[in-house]
């Protein structure tokens, strides 16, 4: 998978740029304040209805203007098919979707015809940060791989919330339970497509962390959630005053963790931010390793700030393996020097204050 062509709108800084990105790596250079995570951040936004820097929409559109927008072309490898996508975002409008000219409601359409892996300063929050961000780690590997996880997360949502209104009320604990059975068997299904998926992930990650962190014994083990050696059926039922009182399911999928130790200790209390980023990137590499053994399809990376918390060696280590990944990346950085050998498919984008200088 990669972009043919990109076009940003009235996104932050950059009023108008469009450019042909090579199906390798694209250097996003320039100074501070000239626009380069900005670009990064709208594929971000393309790819997932959100910003990864976690701003709220009314901060990315150009001062001055109405609107945003995104539009790419991209390209499944291998093949002739190419899927036109855009987004565009009004300030107090709904955003606005469109694929192959055709406007679509859900954003989960657009999320199947891009995916991304997201490399940036503030990345580390993944291992140091709560459950949730390492909940959605490996969901975004189960949902491209596994084709009935969608409709299963979706149905699990649907019922949880149920379940959490009825809690709050004063439904009877047999209204409850007809819930409760449906909750428990979603939230089964769903561990049991993380776990096989995290077992297969494992062989990659510790390929990775090996070239990364050599010096460190690091393990990934999944908390499901609930106690397993109980029947989460069993808990929902002994513990439903508890959640009554708290007015929210305790136990399920939806509680799930990733948990990151390194040497049996966490890897967050541990390691330094320097070498937090390594992990992170081994994790990221990791999955999009697996995506292309199982599916044969790749991602595309945007590694923000590359020097960032990463001296020489270990941004060779990490440009050499995104060149072993054969997937398009975006990098930005201040200087268009870079550790990057003749023999990759390499465009240069120079930008200054949100205009492109060349390509």
């Amino acid at each position: 998978m990669f972009l043919s062509r990109l076009v940003i709108s009235d996104f932050r800084n950059l009023e108008m740029l469009d450019f042909k990105p090579a199906p390798g790596f694209n250097v996003i250079y320039g100074p501070n304040g000239s626009g380069k995570s900005s670009v990064l951040e709208a594929v971000s936004y393309l790819a997932l209805g959100r910003s990864f820097r976690g701003y709220n929409y009314q901060y990315l559109i150009k001062n001055g203007r109405k609107s945003f927008s995104v539009f790419a072309s991209v390209n499944e490898n291998h093949a002739a098919l190419t899927d036109n996508i855009g987004i565009a975002k009004g300030r107090g409008e709904d955003l606005q979707i469109k694929i192959n000219g055709s406007k679509v409601q859900r954003l989960i359409d657009l999320v199947d015809k891009i995916c991304v892996q997201i490399i940036h300063p503030q990345g580390i929050e993944l291992v140091t940060q709560g459950p949730e961000l390492r909940r959605n780690f490996i969901d975004w590997g189960v949902y491209y791989s596994e084709p009935k996880f969608k409709d299963l997360w979706f149905n699990y949502k649907r019922v949880i919330k149920q379940r959490n209104i009825l809690l709050k009320s004063k439904a009877s604990d047999f209204e409850i339970s007809v819930w409760d059975d449906l909750l428990s068997s979603l939230s089964e299904k769903i561990d049991e497509f993380r776990c096989s998926y995290l077992e297969k992930l494992n062989v990659f990650l510790s390929a990775q962390c090996e070239q990364f962190l050599p010096k460190f014994s690091l393990k990934f083990e999944l908390h499901s959630g609930w106690n397993k050696d109980f029947k989460l059926r069993d808990l929902l039922a002994q513990n439903l005053e508890k959640d009554r009182v708290l007015g929210y399911t305790f136990y399920g999928c939806h509680r799930a963790d990733l948990k990151i130790k390194s040497d049996s200790v966490s890897a967050g209390a541990t390691l330094s931010r320097g070498q937090l980023k390594l992990l992170v990137c081994a994790m990221r590499l990791a999955q999009g390793l697996l995506l292309k053994h199982e599916t044969g399809r790749s991602c595309i990376y945007l590694i923000d700030d590359l020097n960032s918390e990463l001296d020489s060696n270990s941004q060779k280590i990490l440009l050499d393996n995104l060149k072993q990944c054969s997937c398009q990346v975006f990098i930005t950085n201040i200087s268009r020097e870079m550790m990057l050998n003749n023999d990759v498919d390499i465009c240069y984008v120079g930008l200054n204050n949100g205009f492109l200088e060349n390509s």
